[in-house]
């Protein structure tokens, strides 16, 4: 049906074209030969469909003969056989005209594709003209530029789609709205400025149009002004926005999962580590006699000693023998001291040997420890000033609380500091003896000092070690409360 459609629609367009062209002819526009070989023209079409369709025609296939030959008089006029002019310089230009627009008509089709209409009009004739010739394909070369933009507008997209930035087709949508309520869509102002101002309007900030291009007025700018324009420096300005504090942003990690732990390295016995040591050595000596022997490093002297001394210099040593031995002692000292100048310039200062121990020894990989100390009385003075001093030379924090039934003293630091304060504490101090040549009072008979715990922990209590005046039970406890260690005096009261 479709195809007998086209048929019906190519015959009735064959008949307007031939009642045009006899309307021409009357006119004396166009000569009868060019009307008919117009109108012949046409026929294939029509007959090609009707083929298609598998019907017989009872018209016969017109005969095509070839084309007229021009015959000009002495005027340039173009005659027919009998020497009648044809036509005129009028219908030679349309003519002309009818012929070169052959073949270059298109239909936009519904669904946007563009397709070539067959002309009707075409002599199969004649060989296809300059304009209807295929291009020829060629290279499309890609400006410099083009995908940073494209991923610069990308950036700004993702950026500010929180500040009330459209997409593309918002934006497309927005100004062909402007222009067909302003008229003259070269007038509207770049920048997107009517979506700032209702972006603004809506509480979303205002400033940058969806595809990137420049902005009248840039977001940052747009919560301290008055209006969305630069009217002068600081004339449009709202101060009531201004105000002492700074914004500082909260940084955001990124939505990536993070990196897998790189890999633990191999732990090596010491029989292996002085293997691959050995063998990093042979190595670095290989390549150093490799560039030896291309010229590219000086070769060394040769290591002469009082041992070697005939067989390194052959029969120079027997020349002056006392001066070749001075020589080879000048070389084995020169060769110490060079030894000892390494050694030298190897070896830590003292305050860097300090700063050395005190790391490896607080180290936060070795962990930190804690031991909690109860004795039974701290009334000895001898016996404060050993706890205060040994736990400031072993760099100890934690406090001292004397209560009324007992005292407390916990400790944090690293495991080394901590075994030897608890030497002092248990072994070192000798807790019922009294000051020489008064008389000890009648608590200090039976006086000792308990290891209640000992352990690590995971992060220090306290900045310093302090020594509390005495306390009640009540107060000592709520002191230790503050640091989180009450449960410590529960501890010591069991």
């Amino acid at each position: 049906l479709a195809a007998l459609q086209k048929a019906k629609e190519a015959l009735k367009m064959q008949k307007q074209i031939a009642e045009k062209l006899k309307g021409l002819k009357e006119k004396g526009v166009i000569s009868s030969g060019a009307a008919s070989g117009a109108i012949s023209a046409s026929i294939p079409t029509s007959l090609k469909l009707k083929d298609r369709l598998g019907r017989s025609t009872k018209a016969e296939a017109p005969s095509f003969s070839r084309p007229k030959p021009l015959r000009l008089d002495n005027e340039g006029r173009e005659v027919d056989e009998e020497g009648n002019v044809l036509g005129g310089l009028g219908a030679t230009r349309e003519a002309s005209k009818l012929k070169a627009k052959i073949g270059q008509h298109k239909e936009q089709t519904k669904d946007g594709v563009v397709e070539e209409k067959a002309d009707e009009f075409l002599d199969p004739r004649m060989r296809a003209g300059p304009g209807a010739r295929r291009k020829r394909s060629t290279f499309d070369f890609i400006q410099e530029g083009r995908f940073q933009k494209l991923a610069q507008r990308e950036r700004l997209k993702n950026k500010f789609a929180e500040l009330g930035y459209k997409e593309s087709s918002a934006g497309e949508s927005w100004r062909t709205g402007a222009a067909e309520e302003k008229g003259n869509p070269n007038l509207i102002p770049l920048g997107g400025k009517g979506e700032a101002e209702h972006a603004r309007a809506e509480g979303e900030g205002a400033g940058v149009s969806s595809d990137g291009e420049d902005v009248t007025v840039e977001w940052w700018d747009s919560v301290i002004l008055s209006n969305s324009e630069y009217e002068n420096e600081c004339g449009n300005i709202n101060k009531a926005k201004i105000t002492s504090y700074i914004e500082h942003p909260v940084p955001i990690e990124p939505p990536n999962n993070q990196p897998a732990p790189p890999p633990q390295p191999l732990k090596l016995t010491k029989k292996e580590q002085k293997k691959l040591r050995t063998q990093q050595r042979q190595a670095r000596e290989k390549e150093k006699q490799e560039m030896i022997r291309q010229g590219l490093l000086e070769p060394p002297k040769p290591k002469v000693k009082l041992s070697n001394l005939v067989r390194v210099l052959g029969a120079d040593a027997t020349k002056d023998p006392t001066k070749i031995e001075k020589e080879v002692r000048a070389q084995m000292e020169e060769r110490q001291q060079a030894h000892e100048d390494r050694n030298l310039a190897r070896k830590l200062t003292p305050a860097e040997r300090r700063e050395k121990k005190m790391r490896k020894m607080f180290d936060p990989e070795n962990g930190l420890f804690s031991a909690v100390f109860k004795i039974k009385s701290l009334r000895n003075p001898q016996h404060k000033f050993k706890i205060n001093v040994n736990a400031d030379e072993n760099m100890l924090q934690g406090c001292v609380v004397t209560a009324d039934t007992f005292s407390l003293v916990v400790v944090e630091g690293c495991s080394k500091s901590v075994v030897r304060y608890k030497k002092l504490m248990l072994k070192r101090i000798q807790w019922d003896a009294w000051i020489a040549g008064e008389e000890a009072p009648a608590d200090m008979e039976g006086n000792n000092c308990k290891l209640l715990w000992e352990g690590t922990i995971q992060t220090p209590h306290f900045k310093k070690f302090r020594q509390e005046v005495e306390k009640t039970d009540k107060s000592a406890r709520r002191y230790l409360e503050d640091f989180g260690l009450e449960h410590l005096w529960d501890l010591a009261m069991e």
